[in-house]
């Protein structure tokens, strides 16, 4: 009997629960119903966003991007053999890195192109177009975002604005710490705190040198600018 009463309660259960769903499908259909047309106007746009996306990526950018790469080859050779004028306005060969970032700007190629321009400006004393295309240069690459940053603190420190360079070389650091470069960038900018006869800032950059990166080539010689502060705070 007591089994009988059980069932029952578990049968008037299931059939409550079968029917708040069949309720609930109701609702749901009634909703649907309701509002078909804005319904069917969101899943039209989501797949007009999609279809535009894909066509832009597939169909727009990597053949860009393929153009680009092309131009690119060719102006990377004359970048590395210091021919920086021609890498940057071109020849008979190719467009140069200053068009190539007008007509692929929005590509891979293009941005790394912004970079090859920026360094290329720096090595013909043209700082302010370097500061300029550096500026706008962006990578997922942390060690080529920092040299970017380190390139333009060099460029502010040739036109005469300490402050800038420092503030660039600082982060030049922050994007990337590492043995290789972060010790040139603090010589760098111990020079110029020196230069501006600032030597507890200079001191402060050659002791973390020494003390956190004393295996680095520019360690070896970090106790002579040391010993020449301390001699100067000696007299």
């Amino acid at each position: 009997m007591r089994q009988n009463k059980f069932f029952m309660k578990k049968k008037n259960s299931t059939e409550k629960q079968f029917a708040n769903i069949e309720e609930g499908l109701s609702k749901t259909e009634q909703f649907i119903e309701d509002n078909r047309k804005i319904l069917f106007s969101i899943i039209g746009v989501i797949i007009f966003i999609f279809i535009a996306y894909y066509g832009y990526e597939n169909l727009y950018k990597k053949p860009l991007n393929k153009k680009a790469q092309k131009q690119l080859f060719i102006a990377e050779q004359y970048f590395e053999k210091d021919s920086f004028n021609i890498a940057l306005n071109g020849n008979d060969k190719f467009i140069g890195l200053k068009d190539i970032i007008k007509e692929f700007g929005s590509t891979k190629s293009g941005a790394i192109a912004k970079y090859y321009a920026g360094i290329s400006y720096l090595n013909i004393g043209e700082y302010k177009n370097a500061i300029e295309v550096l500026d706008k240069f962006k990578s997922t690459d942390k060690l080529l975002m920092s040299i970017a940053k380190t390139a333009i603190g060099d460029a502010f420190s040739e036109i005469n604005q300490p402050n800038e360079a420092i503030e660039y070389y600082e982060a030049a650091i922050s994007i990337y710490e590492n043995q290789l470069t972060t010790p040139i960038i603090l010589i760098k900018s111990a020079k110029i705190h020196e230069k501006n006869q600032d030597f507890d800032k200079a001191r402060i950059c050659y002791e973390v040198i020494k003390n956190k990166y004393p295996k680095s080539e520019t360690a070896k010689n970090i106790d002579k600018y040391i010993n020449y502060l301390n001699n100067l705070n000696n007299q």
